[in-house]
């Protein structure tokens, strides 16, 4: 599948990065939550300045707890919608903030706006602009997220958080936006024979345990 129209030497130079700088294995992505829209978004919420963690850590601690709590079946986002923010905070043991604000809090929040707007289980993803604008609309719900959502349902993509972008703008010298980052790792995707997802995952692996990854201003 063809890419958007990216600067080739740009491209390059971020080829050129991924290849000195990018364990192959880093490629490997968890799979995120296909068919458990509610998993996948209290991944997307809680993983905010957040370390993902391993199988049993981190964010997908969050993400398991509560698909424990559900019996294993974490589809319905009317069951988050419902719930008492304290109480979610409590069941999945974690109690973090993000704009100010319990990250359960926003994750109900989310879970109602979604609905309302028609999306209530993961097959109801589309993508749409007025799922977007349902998930934008709450406090603490940013765009970034949003891509992320989709990517852990399955959906291919990139989430332009702070350390792909650092990365892509280490690579190519020069400060890019988050929509040039997302093309030209979408074009390195391509040229690699990889998913946006695979890449994104590694670059951001990457990223994450380098400290000496800057972007130039």
């Amino acid at each position: 599948m063809s890419g958007p129209d990216v600067d080739r030497d740009r491209l390059a130079a971020l080829l050129d990065k991924i290849d000195r700088d990018v364990n192959p294995e880093a490629l490997t992505w968890p799979g995120g939550w296909p068919g458990q829209i509610e998993a996948a978004l209290l991944d997307a919420v809680y993983s905010v300045r957040a370390r993902y963690g391993g199988p049993d850590t981190g964010v997908r601690r969050v993400v398991k707890r509560w698909i424990m709590h559900r019996d294993g079946s974490a589809d319905d986002l009317t069951v988050l919608a419902h719930q008492e923010p304290a109480d979610l905070a409590r069941i999945v043991s974690n109690s973090a903030k993000a704009s100010r604000r319990l990250k359960a809090a926003i994750v109900v929040d989310a879970a109602e706006a979604l609905a309302g707007a028609g999306l209530h289980h993961a097959d109801d993803f589309t993508g749409s602009d007025s799922q977007r604008r349902a998930y934008l609309s709450v406090t603490g719900c940013g765009p970034v997220t949003w891509a992320y959502l989709g990517m852990l349902l399955g959906k291919p993509g990139v989430k332009t958080d702070t350390w792909i972008v650092r990365f892509v703008s280490a690579a190519v010298e020069g400060q890019v936006t988050p929509k040039q980052a997302e093309h030209l790792v979408i074009g390195a995707a391509n040229k690699l024979g990889v998913t946006a997802t695979q890449l994104d995952h590694a670059i951001w692996q990457t990223a994450r345990s380098c400290t000496t990854v800057k972007p130039t201003t």
